[in-house]
């Protein structure tokens, strides 16, 4: 038996197990500084960027904007000159299992912040009194998923919305957009419509003209002044659908196809920047798509690569895709969703960047999603290497607070009339984010 020579393999294996650790520490603290590296990389492209803009904003728009309003052109950024109050929501109700073994995939507010509706892999939209989980008790969450309302839709649920006119006053009526590219439309979207013996199937509204698109549905939204939802598809389709009057009795809604468009990609993103306005991006596109609906759907190209001179001067070559777009609570700005780790906030109606957030990451397979703080000056947003929500203080483009999901975030809502956040995760659940509770 070689007693001297095992000893020195040994001692060898020893030695190359302790020079791996070193060199696996070696190797995470450079791939922290590439990751550093290529994020600072990013911020200077995007300083080019505005730089760019800034040049050429005067040539573009003639100092007026898509709205048709004057517009000054001084920093592009009044409402984040000063940092955040420091209100924003950071402790969580938690509802479980919302969908049940299935996980939710959207989530929306009704305009009075009672009533949660989410949407799910199991085909079906649920609506709860989320404030019964406020009450004394371990069970009580449980007791408000239990309570919840089920609407079958028949495919799974992407997208889920609150109809609203004027003054966000919202109509008893929510949306969902649907995996198999239909819309459908349910009654019973309020407190006091919140019958638990009206049958499911009772609950969705019949039409003759039915929202149906090829493929799945990607965003829904509501005009804020009107009773008119967008629906935009993985088919390139966006319609425009006006609801009438709602027969709650037989369970009928008329609608009237307004407009329908079509685009040589899929239409990504889509919102109401006012109640005469639709702005949408398609994918493979280097620009948003302003419509007026007041001008026969006059179509207005604006670059979201911060280069300004016309759609004749674009640089129609973009490294990103838009994947959400929502209009801040005072209507003068926009923020952009990326697939490349980058949220960007724009003026609205103009090809101006003002501010562009990192720290996070998304890539072409994720989904990322952004909301707005009530008061404008926070931006949420979800990251696909974490379970964390973030938040942006948007004046200084810093991220002030890191929110714990439970799972990774899928969607996020905002409320417009107080700082409640709601989120639902992989982990299937809801969270309702409120603030000193």
């Amino acid at each position: 038996m070689d007693l001297l020579g095992d000893l020195g393999q040994v001692d060898q294996l020893i030695s190359t197990r302790e020079e791996n650790k070193v060199l696996q520490e070696k190797v995470k603290e450079l791939t922290v500084r590439v990751h550093e590296l290529k994020c600072e990389n990013e911020v200077l492209k995007a300083e080019v960027e505005i730089y760019r803009g800034d040049a050429n904003f005067l040539r573009s728009t003639g100092g007026v904007g898509v709205f048709g309003e004057s517009k000054e052109v001084d920093d592009g950024a009044d409402h984040f000159v000063t940092s955040g109050n420091g209100i924003y929501p950071s402790d969580a109700v938690t509802l479980p299992n919302v969908h049940g073994n299935t996980n939710p995939l959207c989530c929306a507010l009704h305009s009075d912040d009672a009533l949660l509706a989410t949407g799910g892999a199991d085909s079906n939209i649920k609506l709860c009194r989320w404030g019964v989980a406020l009450a004394p008790g371990d069970e009580s969450s449980v007791k408000a998923v239990n309570q919840s309302i089920t609407i079958t839709c028949g495919a799974p649920v992407i997208c889920c919305s609150f109809a609203q006119v004027g003054q966000g006053k919202r109509l008893s009526v929510v949306a969902a957009g649907c995996m198999d590219g239909s819309v459908k439309l349910s009654h019973g979207a309020s407190l006091d419509d919140l019958d638990q013996t009206i049958n499911s199937d009772d609950r969705l509204l019949k039409s003759d003209n039915d929202i149906k698109h090829k493929k799945y549905v990607k965003t829904i939204c509501w005009s804020p002044t009107e009773s008119i939802l967008a629906s935009a598809s993985a088919d390139g389709t966006i319609q425009l659908t006006k609801m009438g009057f709602v027969d709650k009795e037989k369970s009928t809604v008329s609608l009237e196809v307004l407009k329908s468009m079509h685009f040589d990609g899929a239409v990504e993103s889509m919102c109401f920047v006012n109640g005469n306005t639709l702005c949408c991006y398609v994918r493979g596109t280097s620009y948003l798509s302003y419509f007026d609906l007041k001008d026969n759907y006059k179509q207005t190209k604006l670059s979201i690569n911060g280069v300004s001179g016309g759609t004749e001067c674009f640089d129609e070559h973009v490294s990103f895709a838009v994947l959400l777009l929502t209009p801040s609570p005072c209507g003068s700005y926009i923020a952009l969703a990326t697939d490349a780790g980058r949220n960007i906030i724009m003026e609205s109606g103009t090809d101006k960047i003002v501010r562009n957030l990192y720290g996070h990451k998304n890539d072409g397979f994720s989904n990322p999603k952004i909301a707005w703080s009530k008061s404008g000056q926070y931006l949420y947003g979800n990251s696909q290497d974490t379970k964390l929500i973030i938040v942006w203080d948007i004046a200084s483009e810093s991220i002030v607070k890191e929110l714990d999901a439970g799972g990774f975030a899928r969607d996020m809502y905002s409320s417009s009339n107080s700082d409640t956040l709601v989120s639902v995760s992989f982990d299937k659940t809801a969270k309702i984010w409120l603030r000193d509770m």
